[in-house]
């Protein structure tokens, strides 16, 4: 879906009148590099590394391969990672996490329905990949994936957000509904790699924004999300906004969703649907399709 400068001009008249700029404890956000690795097109998922907080692992949508991509703030090309035993159907997301070993892992998830309605969604999960902060181009395969195949509860579904909790390694899945109403989904723990599960349907997150481009409900659409490092927030995106939510002490995700979010001040100039927290949670990140793909900044007040 191309964005014209017009249909831009329409959407920030929208906005702003709307008052979507109200912040919610961001500054403006900023452009902070353009990803050098010319191979990332289709940027759909955004996740800081845990073994180093200055690399962010990045993936095309789809069309692409098991691939992932490691760059840094600066947008420098470090590697190119194949994910072992994996296959890249939809990728959507990606989110850190723990592994079964306590260790940073990446979370991939291919969850999309690429166009059409599909029944054999699945989670990747693979160690984090140590890399050489120092050196560019980098190749590599991982460790094999653990795969996590699921179905939901109520039929099929489209999705793009993966929501993975960095203390207790639960996972959840929001759809992407032209609704505006988002299911979110759990997998039930403990995990067990290679057994398809039905997903726990726990709640519904609503986004009400109008506007509309070429039929599509782009203010409807959630298109991607994290949890912060220290377990006390979420974020979800759409094409044009981003929202956050408070997790309280000993509040799970799914309830935490249920209150009322706060709007941040995310940037709407191409097709976003990437977002993360940086590392130390004083910002959010964030990437859009496209080649150069840009990696954007939304600073903590």
């Amino acid at each position: 879906m191309q964005i014209t400068i017009r249909s831009l001009i329409v959407i920030a008249g929208v906005m702003l009148a709307q008052g979507a700029f109200a912040q919610g404890g961001y500054q403006t956000p900023k452009l902070l590099a353009q990803l050098q690795e010319r191979r990332i097109t289709e940027s759909s998922g955004l996740a800081v590394g845990g073994l180093n907080p200055q690399i962010l692992w990045t993936h095309n949508d789809s069309g692409n391969g098991p691939f992932l991509y490691a760059t840094d703030r600066q947008g420098r090309a470090i590697a190119t990672v194949e994910v072992e035993g994996a296959r890249a159907v939809d990728w959507e997301d990606i989110a850190l996490g723990p592994g079964a070993d306590g260790k940073p892992a990446l979370y991939i998830g291919d969850i999309g329905d690429n166009g059409r309605s599909r029944s054999n969604a699945v989670i990747y999960r693979i160690p984090e990949p140590a890399l050489n902060f120092q050196q560019t181009g980098q190749r590599m395969k991982s460790e094999p994936a653990e795969a996590f195949p699921f179905v939901y509860p109520d039929g099929k579904h489209d999705a793009e957000t993966l929501l993975v909790h960095p203390k207790t390694g639960e996972i959840y899945v929001v759809t992407k509904a032209e609704s505006g109403k988002s299911g979110v989904y759990r997998f039930p723990m403990p995990l067990t790699a290679d057994r398809t599960v039905t997903l726990q349907r726990v709640g519904t997150v609503t986004f009400s924004n109008p506007i509309r481009m070429r039929g599509i409900s782009l203010g409807k659409l959630a298109t991607g999300g994290a949890i912060s490092r220290d377990g006390t927030r979420i974020v979800i995106r759409t094409y044009l906004e981003a929202f956050e939510w408070t997790i309280r002490p000993g509040q799970s995700v799914a309830d935490a969703l249920k209150q009322r979010p706060r709007l941040v001040n995310a940037p709407f100039l191409g097709q976003f649907e990437s977002i993360c927290y940086r590392a130390d949670g004083r910002g959010l990140l964030t990437t859009a399709e496209g080649s150069p793909c840009p990696l954007w900044e939304i600073p903590a007040q």
